[in-house]
């Protein structure tokens, strides 16, 4: 799939070449010279120093046109200066003039004392071809400090940028790409149906071998390659691709940056998951800053206390000034320093100033903590570069700590492991439940989004693993994603990201192509203040948010726009994890006429059942008001319908085997219900027969309740049980369609729309 070791010779003596003249851009007539190399069409091209140069026998090479180009490597945009020109081929003396009057009219755009370095001419082959939709593209790759090489078409010509900005963005792809990947690829893009329907379907293979062969040159020449390159391109681009009347996909103009890969170069950070399971699963525990005062306000103390209450016979407390904690009658004496404890803790959570840092990891003791978490942030008045550069000094290689700036880690006890909560938020302010069932974990940069997150699913109980991991120090976002990957019992990765590290991106992206369960990821920041006018038109189509959304469809992961819908994929991907869709065709059942017709537009991937005709005459049986359409899989019962039987109207789709999975909506006001806080709980109602109902069928099911807090109590009893709630419909289909699509593998790879 990768270049040959000649290839990529033939490629360094053109860089070569280019850096002993002193550039660090390439002409060109170098950039034709390598899309060769790698075995892409270019025009027939010659470069000239000077006018007086060009003669018949170089002439005669051309056909009857030609194209005439200023190079220079301080003129980025030819054109806009007069430095391209389409022409008749004529007898040498009028290109030569032509030439003199090119060099003449560049000149008059700069100052006198201050005119750009002209190096020579480039005489082209002209290519004739219609610039119309899909006939120009742009190809290039850029380098992104975090994921590395970054591929990117889109429609080609002088308006590329400004299409891409307000029409359709550009594709974004992550190299490298084989043939079949690449043409999978292109395959999803829209400009398919045009070439279907005027007969051509396969200009979408120029597309894909030229995608395909460039991502393999981005691929080699970037940070990300193993071996190290001698140089690293960091922008290229071909605009544009011409598909031509004769059926050929030419390179017509060309850009591109490079630079030799000096040894500060960016690299991938290895994972890195030892002694993770100090965190998870210490064997004793030791926090640092706990107040012996009860009145005064100490985040030692709260997770001290947190500590305690999950029974850990394990933990030692410490405060320089000594004294003593009592916790329900146990006494807990506040040891000065770590060599004082009776032995060596696993996990060391610091909860004191960050200033103070430095002393207590000074003087581990005989044995040095597996795990540290660094509570604080890190005020203003300190540099942080110095505060790392001094941990890294006094640190002992074996290890590992989250944060600074950061809440922790809570981890659900599992067996004989008691767990951990570090989250220093007091259990009346917030409820922190898990349940056998908990198979989610989260990980975030953000203490508050963990805190958020806890309260939104606190009824369902779904939460194995909490990880506040803030400034990332040590341990990175993708050492505790490959950590849990593979952990039994974890069925659902969450994500909240914010920056990421140079080469972590590229790691993200390796790592959640590997991992079979689903990830769902929001990521802040989506916004690229600090964009660039910038040579290279593929810097300016795209920020930072645009390739990390690139990265996630390519690698299947579920990238989300809005923390809400955040929480609603979580809630549908956990609860029914176990219960995988085998198709697409979906039946409801509600009582308001609306929510039916809100479902059906919100279908994207689902399709609506067409119900057995056994279920058919089970419904008319059902149907005892007459009022019922039971011809179509979205029932609306109306609201007449008491518990009974809204359950059997719910059971018959259930069982029908042309259904798939399965939505509830309930607008639970009508007073022939069981919803309200006195009886919701009954054993007939309607909460509690849903219940049975999910246990008794394997399907996935998603319930809406369209309502307010009043009926908060019968959202507790569905969630208690263990199905997803969603306050409206809209959202509760959205879910089911995410989590259906993407179990029946439409995942990832896709290209953009």
């Amino acid at each position: 799939m990768l270049f040959s070791k000649e290839t990529l010779g033939r490629i360094d003596r053109i860089l070569d070449a280019a850096r002993s003249d002193g550039r660090e851009i390439l002409y060109e007539h170098e950039i034709y010279r390598i899309l060769k190399v790698i075995g892409l069409e270019t025009p027939r091209f010659v470069f000239v120093e000077h006018p007086d140069a060009v003669d018949d026998a170089l002439l005669h090479r051309f056909n009857h046109r030609i194209v005439l180009k200023i190079v220079s490597p301080d003129i980025a945009h030819k054109q806009k200066l007069g430095g391209v020109r389409k022409v008749r081929n004529r007898e040498p003396l009028f290109i030569q003039f032509l030439l003199h009057r090119m060099r003449e009219e560049v000149l008059s755009h700069f100052p006198d004392d201050d005119p750009p370095d002209i190096r020579g001419f480039l005489l082209t082959e002209y290519i004739p071809h219609t610039q119309a939709l899909g006939y120009e593209v742009l190809l290039g790759f850029r380098e992104d400090d975090a994921f590395g090489p970054v591929l990117t078409l889109s429609k080609g010509g002088e308006d590329a940028e400004f299409f891409a900005r307000y029409y359709d963005p550009a594709n974004l792809f992550l190299p490298p790409l084989d043939t079949s990947r690449a043409m999978k690829l292109v395959s999803g893009l829209n400009i398919r149906y045009k070439f279907e329907e005027i007969g051509h379907p396969e200009y979408l293979e120029h597309f894909a071998t030229a995608a395909s062969l460039l991502s393999r040159l981005a691929w080699h020449y970037s940070f990300v390659a193993a071996p190290r390159p001698r140089f690293i391109i960091r922008a290229l681009d071909i605009n544009p691709f011409v598909i031509t009347a004769d059926n050929r996909f030419v390179a017509v103009d060309g850009f591109a940056r490079f630079a030799p890969a000096g040894a500060e170069e960016k690299s991938v950070p290895p994972v890195n998951t030892d002694h993770l399971e100090g965190f998870f699963a210490p064997d004793g525990i030791a926090v640092v800053g706990v107040s012996a005062n009860p009145d005064k306000s100490s985040l030692g103390r709260i997770i001290a206390r947190q500590l305690h209450d999950m029974g850990r016979d394990d933990l030692w407390l410490l405060n320089p000034r000594g004294g003593e904690v009592v916790f329900d009658r146990t006494v807990y004496p506040l040891y000065r320093n770590l060599s004082e404890l009776p032995r060596a803790p696993d996990l060391l959570v610091y909860a004191a100033p960050a200033r103070y840092v430095e002393n207590f990891l000074r003087h581990p003791g005989t044995d040095a903590p597996k795990a540290v978490i660094l509570i604080p942030g890190i005020p203003s008045d300190m540099d942080y570069a110095g505060f790392t550069a001094r941990l890294d000094a006094i640190t002992p290689g074996t290890t590992r700590i989250i944060g600074p700036n950061c809440m922790g880690v809570f981890h659900a006890p599992e067996g004989e492991n008691r767990g951990v909560n570090t989250l220093f938020i007091e259990e009346e302010r917030l409820d922190l439940r898990s349940s056998p069932r908990a198979n989610t974990v989260l990980l975030t940069q953000s203490g508050a989004f963990s805190v958020t997150a806890i309260d939104k699913f606190q009824n369902s109980g779904l939460l194995r693993s909490v990880v506040s991991f803030g400034n990332k120090y040590d341990v990175k976002l993708t050492d505790l994603m490959a950590y849990f990957a593979d952990r039994p019992g974890v069925d659902l990765l969450a994500l909240y990201a914010e920056g990421l590290d140079p080469g972590e991106g590229r790691q993200f992206f390796q790592l959640a192509r590997s991992i079979s369960k689903p990830i769902i990821v929001y990521k802040a920041g989506k916004t690229d203040a600090g964009a660039k006018v910038t040579a290279s038109h593929t810097a300016s189509m795209s920020g930072s948010y645009d390739v990390f959304r690139a990265a996630c469809r390519q690698a299947g992961v579920i990238l989300v726009e809005n923390i809400e819908t955040h929480y609603d994929l979580v809630r549908v991907f956990s609860l029914m994890s176990r219960r995988i869709p085998v198709g697409s065709r979906v039946a409801g059942v509600v009582n308001a006429g609306f929510e039916s017709a809100v479902g059906a537009d919100a279908l994207i991937h689902l399709r609506q059942a067409d119900l057995a005709q056994a279920t058919a005459q089970r419904l008319r049986q059902l149907d005892t008001t007459g009022l019922i359409d039971t011809g179509s899989a979205f029932l609306d019962i109306t609201p007449m319908a008491d518990d009974r039987m809204y359950a059997d109207f719910v059971e018959a789709v259930l069982g029908d085997p042309n259904v798939d999975c399965v939505f509830v909506s309930v607008v639970p006001h009508t007073n022939t219900l069981k919803t309200l806080p006195d009886t919701c709980r009954d054993l007939d109602s309607l909460a509690n027969r849903l219940v049975a109902l999910s246990e008794k069928y394997p399907k996935p099911m998603v319930i809406s309740v369209n309502a307010g807090r009043y009926y908060q109590d019968f959202v507790s009893v569905l969630e208690e049980n263990g199905l997803p709630v969603y306050s409206d419909i809209r959202s509760a289909i959205t879910s089911l369609d995410r989590f259906v699509a993407w179990h029946l593998g439409q995942r990832g790879d896709g290209a953009g729309v």
